[in-house]
């Protein structure tokens, strides 16, 4: 039996529109809205929820007996297995299409920003019905508030532009279980894909989505993407990050940020949260940590990093390159190779560059620039962004007093100091 006209149909089309018995031709309701299961690739409508204008009660068709349909008029339907009740139950795996997804948020990730579902769109294969695309366009929008007919032509005539869908594939998306079994939260993009993203829009989506879909997203990221996710995000977000996500996720991201990070997160955060949070962290780390807490704020001790690579006077260009190689998962920069003599002292500082056009047997004494532009650990903040406005550098290394290397600060974080509105 073919009862559809299109190929294609939106859950507008259907959503609203009368039902009636195809045995009596009675009216029984309206549709409310379509179930459908998640176990295949695209979800298939499974059946037909319907309610009257007065009254609490709802009805659900299984899909298979509906009989006859036309978009915007009317469904004729079978009732026999159908089921009334003021409590509807789903089964496992299945999901309501217009009260999941309807005006909820979903993260676009051509644009790196969160748009809203204005629409399904649902193809018809045999006497099946499948969700194939979700509908973040205005014209969507306008076709479900039913004033597609005028909108539409209206900008064509007044604009000369004529609006058209925006559909994004299912087999992008997919709604994401609350931890706290709530039901299902706003769609996203598919999780696997979103550690593609850069972490700074990462941050930007996760901005925009409430505490319990931030979380949830964190749950699904390596903890390395988490990590400079969460360096990213707003302060504000941050703290509210801290008390949202479990202990032992907190750990782990926390345990791979940058050392200048994880201390300006500390200096915000409660001294029991502080607590916990080190009590589970390697002890070379928390060390480095107390010892940057106790810094002022005013002072490049406080925005320093103490992840950098620094090798000793002695070695050869080929057996830095080696332990560049070696050490670069774990360090802010690796531009920059410091060089220290016997006594741990900064004599001079190499480049990438200059190693890899250096012959391999050279020693790093003899390619390293001698003069280096340094800051102390009490060098004032605001003289620190000065220093790099002038040279045009995007790492200062830090020493103390007997001229040893203490940490690093790269650009963003002076310039972030200084301009925190920024």
């Amino acid at each position: 039996m073919n009862y559809f006209q299109k190929n294609f149909i939106y859950l507008s089309q259907i959503i609203a529109i009368p039902v009636l018995d195809s045995t009596t031709n009675r009216k029984i309701g309206y549709v409310e809205d379509l179930t459908a299961g998640l176990k295949e690739m695209y979800p298939k409508v499974s059946s037909l929820i319907i309610q009257k204008k007065w009254g609490r009660t709802r009805t659900s068709v299984p899909w298979k007996n509906v009989k006859h349909f036309t978009e915007n008029r009317q469904i004729m339907v079978e009732m026999e297995g159908s089921v009334t009740s003021e409590n509807l139950i789903l089964s496992e795996n299945e999901i309501l299409l217009k009260k999941t997804f309807w005006d909820k948020q979903i993260v676009d990730i051509s644009g790196s920003k969160v748009v809203r579902v204005n629409d399904l769109h649902l193809l018809r294969e045999d006497y099946h019905l499948w969700v194939v695309h979700v509908d973040i366009g205005m014209k969507g929008l306008f076709r479900r508030l039913g004033f597609s007919h005028i909108i539409e032509p209206f900008i064509k005539w007044l604009l000369s532009y004529e609006l058209k869908d925006r559909l994004i594939s299912w087999k992008f998306v997919q709604p994401t279980l609350s931890e706290k079994g709530s039901g299902l939260l706003a769609l996203k993009t598919r999780q696997t894909r979103l550690s593609e993203l850069h972490p700074a829009d990462l941050a930007d989506i996760i901005t925009d989505l409430g505490t319990e879909e931030r979380t949830t997203i964190f749950q699904t990221l390596d903890n390395v993407t988490a990590a400079r996710t969460f360096e990213e995000l707003p302060l504000k977000i941050k703290l509210q990050m801290t008390e949202s996500l479990g202990h032992y996720r907190l750990v782990m991201i926390v345990n791979e940020m940058a050392m200048d990070e994880a201390v300006d997160l500390f200096s915000e955060l409660p001294h029991k949260k502080v607590n916990m949070i080190l009590t589970h962290m390697p002890k070379d780390k928390v060390e480095q940590i107390q010892s940057l807490l106790g810094h002022s704020k005013r002072i490049a001790g406080s925005i320093m990093n103490t992840e950098y690579i620094s090798v000793k006077h002695t070695l050869t260009c080929s057996q830095v390159m080696d332990f560049i190689k070696r050490a670069s998962k774990k360090k802010e920069t690796i531009y920059y190779i410091y060089i220290r003599d016997d006594s741990d002292t900064l004599i001079g500082v190499v480049t990438l560059r200059h190693l890899l056009n250096a012959a391999p047997e050279k020693t790093v004494t003899e390619v390293m620039r001698k003069r280096v532009v340094k800051v102390k650990v009490d060098t004032d903040i605001k003289d620190v962004a000065e220093i790099f406005y002038k040279y045009n550098f995007t790492v200062v290394p830090v020493i103390d007093k007997q001229n040893k290397m203490q940490g690093i600060i790269t650009m963003k974080d002076a310039f972030e100091a200084v301009f925190r509105e920024i």
